[in-house]
């Protein structure tokens, strides 16, 4: 099913008459990726380029401009224990935790509507989870 929407995709932005940036999540290799497209359909994609996982120094500042100064927090943040624990994350993942962290905040009454550091730790391991797949869980649940 994903492959055939993969597809699909791809083969309407070959019909497409401008420039067109498509950018996926593919982890592993950029050459499975492309192996998943029918034949035809990779000679309409010009370029392939693969991107490594963003380092410390640059998920810190994700983290920093992914939470707006005006979001209110007990004490501040700290974005390098957060870059640290958000290790092999990629922008999606970084910005999914965000969202995840500032959803909880958002929710709890308004006196205590605030972001705090155990919002972010707990988002990221709740991003870490969904993106495990189900061999790493159950090898996990096995030897855990």
């Amino acid at each position: 099913e994903d492959v055939r929407l993969l597809n699909l995709v791809v083969k309407e932005m070959t019909r497409f008459p401008g420039v067109v940036i498509m950018t996926v999540d593919a982890e592993g290799s950029i050459d499975l990726f492309a192996s998943r497209l029918e034949r035809g359909l990779l000679n309409g994609i010009k370029f392939l380029v693969e991107f490594d996982l963003p380092g410390a120094a640059c998920r810190e500042a994700l983290w920093k401009k992914l939470v707006p100064p005006a979001v209110p927090t007990p004490k501040p943040l700290d974005f390098q224990a957060l870059a640290r624990i958000s290790d092999k994350f990629n922008f999606v993942q970084i910005a999914n935790a965000v969202y995840r962290a500032a959803a909880v905040a958002a929710l709890r009454p308004e006196k205590k509507r605030y972001l705090t550091m155990a919002d972010c730790k707990l988002a990221v391991e709740g991003e870490r989870k969904r993106c495990e797949s189900a061999v790493e869980r159950w090898a996990k649940s096995q030897y855990i």
